[in-house]
C-alpha cells in the first residue's frame, strides 16, 4: 500500500493513500459470486445467470463497491503506518475509479491530536479548603431528615407558608374560558418556600379547600415553550385540599425509622460523618479542578476546529432530542455559551490522556469488577450478574472513564504539595456579610 503524509496546516493532515489492484480484483471477485448467488434475469434461474451477462450490467458498479468497502481498513493501515493520531473521522475527498501505477486512490483529510509538550505539572503547591462541620450543620442535617420523614394531614384552614396545596389549573383565555388539553389535576404545591412561580406562590397563601381563582403568570422570552414565552398567561386554579407538615420529634423512635440507629446520639454521629465525608469529597473535587486549571494553564495549545465541532453538534444533538422545534434553543446561541465549556473539557480531556500514558495510568478488569461489586452491593443484586449484564454497554463505559479520571486526578494529587486547610464556614459567611457588597469564598458552596 502506498501512503503519502501531506501538512495541511495546523493539526489537519492530508493522507493520499494507494489500494493495490490485487486487492481490488479479489474483492471484485467475491462481490461478483454473491451476486451471482443471488441474482435473477429473465429466462434464468436464480444463481444461473452466464458472468458475462452479469459483468455487463454490473461490473461498473461493483468495481466502485470493491474500492469504498476496502477504503476504511486501508485508511487505518494508512494511520498506522504513518504514525499518526487522528482525532474524529477521516474525510474522503477524492477517490481514484482507473488505477495508476497498479493503484486505486483516494485522499483522505483528518485532524490529528495535538502534539503537546507536558511541561510545569509536577511538584505544583495546592491549598486544599475542608470546610468544618458544626453542631449547626448537623442540626441541618436533622432536620432534612425530618423533613423527608414528615407526615402531610389534611386541614380545614386557611393554607400558610410551608403547607402542601393540591390544585387543579388549566389556562384560560382571556373571557376565562378554558384551553383545551391544557388542563392539570392533583398537583401539589408547596407554599410560601420560594419554590413556585412568585404570582402562583402568592395566590396560594390563604387559600382553603374549594376557593377557585385566576392567577396570571409571566413568562419570561427565554422559556422552553415558545407559545407562551415572553407572555402574561391566565390559569383558573381551584384548591382541592390543604395540607399540612407535620415534622417527627427527634427521638429514639425517629433515630430508629430514619437512619436505623438506637439512639438519638447514635443518629446525630452518624449525621456528622456523613457531613464530613461530604466535606473532604467536596474540597477533594475543588482540589483537582484547581490542579486541571493549573496544568491546562501552563501548556497552553490550539484544538483542532473539527474536534470542537463535532462535540459541540454532539451536545447540541443531545440536548435536543426528543423536543420540538418551538421547544428547541437556537443553535447558533447554544453553540456560542457552550463553545468555551467544549474547549475547556477537550483541552482537560487531551492533556489527562497524556498524563496518563507517560505515568502508565490505566483501568483493569479488577479495577472494573471492584467498582461493579461495589454497586451491587448497595443496590443489592449479585456482583457477577451484575457485571454479565453491564458488558457492552454505555453504562460500563461510564464506570471504566470514572474509574480512568479517579486514577488520574489521584496521580495529579500525589504529584503535588498539597497543604490541607480547615475552613469555618460560618465565620466566612459572616464576614462577608458584615463587609458591604462582600461575598464569602467559594468554599461557602458547600454549606
Amino acid at each position: 500500500m502506498l501512503v503519502r503524509v501531506e501538512d495541511a496546516g495546523g493539526w489537519k493532515r492530508t493522507l493520499r493513500v494507494g489500494i493495490p489492484e490485487a486487492a481490488v480484483d479479489k474483492r471484485f471477485e467475491e462481490l461478483l459470486e454473491e451476486l451471482a448467488g443471488r441474482v435473477e434475469m429473465p429466462g434464468f434461474r436464480k444463481g444461473k445467470v452466464p458472468r458475462d451477462m452479469l459483468l455487463q450490467r454490473y461490473a461498473q458498479a461493483l468495481r466502485a463497491d470493491a474500492i469504498e468497502s476496502l477504503i476504511s481498513g486501508a485508511y487505518v493501515e494508512a494511520v498506522k503506518e504513518a504514525g499518526l493520531r487522528p482525532i474524529g473521522d477521516p474525510v474522503v475527498q477524492e477517490l481514484e475509479a482507473i488505477p495508476t501505477d497498479g493503484y486505486y486512490h483516494f485522499t483522505a483529510a483528518v485532524d490529528v491530536r495535538p502534539d503537546i509538550e507536558l511541561k510545569d505539572y509536577e511538584g505544583l503547591e495546592f491549598t486544599e479548603h475542608v470546610p468544618i462541620v458544626s453542631n449547626v450543620d448537623v442540626e441541618r442535617g436533622l432536620d432534612s431528615l425530618r423533613e423527608q420523614h414528615a407526615d402531610l394531614a389534611a386541614v380545614t384552614r386557611q393554607s400558610a407558608a410551608g403547607d402542601f396545596v393540591v390544585i387543579d389549573y388549566e389556562r384560560v383565555d382571556a373571557e376565562g374560558k378554558p384551553i383545551p388539553d391544557s388542563k392539570s389535576s392533583d398537583y401539589p404545591c408547596e407554599v410560601g418556600r420560594g419554590y413556585l412561580p412568585p404570582e402562583l406562590d402568592a395566590a396560594l397563601v390563604g387559600v382553603a379547600a374549594g376557593d377557585e381563582k385566576t392567577v396570571t403568570l409571566a413568562f419570561p422570552e427565554s422559556h422552553r415553550v415558545a407559545e407562551v414565552a415572553g407572555k402574561s398567561v391566565p390559569f383558573a386554579v381551584k384548591v382541592k385540599e390543604v395540607r399540612e407538615k407535620r415534622l417527627p420529634p427527634v427521638d429514639d423512635a425517629f433515630a430508629r425509622a430514619a437512619g436505623g440507629c438506637e439512639t438519638v446520639l447514635e443518629l446525630r454521629v452518624r449525621v456528622r460523618n456523613a457531613l464530613e465525608a461530604q466535606a473532604k469529597a467536596f474540597a477533594r473535587g475543588r482540589l483537582e479542578e484547581e490542579i486541571v486549571e493549573a496544568v491546562i494553564a501552563r501548556n497552553p495549545f490550539e484544538l483542532p476546529e473539527s474536534l470542537v465541532e463535532n462535540r459541540l453538534a454532539e451536545m447540541y444533538q443531545g440536548a435536543t432530542e426528543g423536543r420540538s422545534d418551538d421547544d428547541k434553543p437556537k443553535e447558533d446561541e447554544f453553540r456560542r455559551v457552550y463553545r468555551p465549556v467544549v474547549e475547556h473539557q477537550l483541552k482537560a480531556s487531551l492533556l489527562l490522556g497524556m498524563i496518563a500514558e507517560k505515568h502508565g495510568i490505566s483501568v483493569s478488569e479488577a479495577d472494573v469488577e471492584g467498582r461493579v461489586a461495589e454497586l451491587a452491593a448497595r443496590q443489592g443484586k449479585d456482583a457477577a450478574q451484575l457485571l454479565k449484564d453491564l458488558k457492552g454497554t454505555e453504562a460500563l463505559s461510564r464506570i471504566e472513564d470514572e474509574i480512568w479520571l479517579e486514577k488520574v486526578h489521584g496521580h495529579l494529587v500525589t504529584i503535588s504539595k498539597v497543604k490541607t486547610e480547615l475552613v469555618d464556614v460560618a465565620k466566612l459567611r459572616e464576614a462577608a456579610a458584615q463587609t458591604e457588597g462582600g461575598a464569602a469564598p467559594d468554599a461557602t458552596a458547600q454549606g
